[in-house]
């Protein structure tokens, strides 16, 4: 495992333990992402297995297995402690649980529905990782994924930007599908939360494990000079949620 996803699986370790309790964007934005994907998939009797690339602490499952016919459902995520929560709250003899970095998977065809809500993002390289799960996975399968993208918190001062993570342009990932094998929908939305400062906005991404930098030339010794911004924070989270069905290999 790479120094980065190390960081990672540590970091969500450690917010593991308060993460449901200070979720409320990523619980706002699986409401969305469902909302989205029902309103664009009709098909609830055929049966399907589910493969969710970062399950968390496993909100999505109920809310999936009660509108869906699922046969079978790995849930993965790189967090050890978010697995062993996730075996707790589900009980169903469908279930499989996997600690596993989504990365490492090479083949995506034994699953016929993959889902993730605020965790590709976390990929070392998320085009290669949609572009083996849009090459692997079969005929009528389908992908349904959230993740905040590059137009997020435009509204920060500058120096405030540098100490949050770059994410990816969605019309570059959307580059990378073919019309003629994929029929997909896109849609954007501003999530806003308020903070007392910009230091209580970093302290809730790490109540959730989400503090993680990519940016490699960070200096995290120098986020104290951030005390100054004392100032109230809206963070602005702009949120791609992608539908998409595979119609020819």
């Amino acid at each position: 495992m790479s120094a980065f996803k190390s960081k990672i699986a540590s970091s969500f370790d450690k917010g593991c333990s308060s993460y449901d309790s200070n979720s409320t964007l990523q619980k706002e934005v699986l409401k969305e992402l469902l909302d989205f994907f029902f309103n664009e998939f009709n098909d609830y009797q055929d049966e399907k297995s589910l493969l969710e690339l970062g399950c968390g602490t496993g909100e999505s499952f109920d809310m999936l297995s009660k509108k869906l016919c699922l046969k079978k459902i790995h849930l993965i995520d790189i967090s050890k402690k978010m697995i062993q929560k996730s075996k707790v709250k589900i009980l169903d003899s469908r279930v499989t649980f996997d600690i596993r970095d989504f990365d490492t998977i090479e083949d995506f065809g034994g699953f016929d529905f993959i889902f993730s809500n605020m965790s590709v993002h976390w990929s070392n390289d998320m085009f290669k990782l949609f572009k083996r799960i849009v090459k692997t996975i079969k005929k009528n399968s389908l992908l349904v994924v959230s993740f905040p993208n590059s137009k997020s918190f435009n509204n920060l001062a500058k120096q405030q930007r540098n100490y949050i993570n770059d994410f990816p342009a969605t019309n570059d990932l959307m580059k990378l599908l073919d019309n003629k094998k994929f029929l997909f929908k896109l849609q954007e939305k501003e999530h806003r939360q308020k903070f007392h400062n910009f230091i209580d906005f970093l302290k809730n991404l790490k109540l959730t494990g989400a503090n993680v930098s990519n940016k490699k030339s960070l200096n995290l010794n120098r986020i104290f000079e951030l005390r100054k911004y004392k100032k109230t924070v809206v963070a602005t989270f702009n949120i791609s949620y992608l539908f998409l069905k595979k119609i020819e290999n």
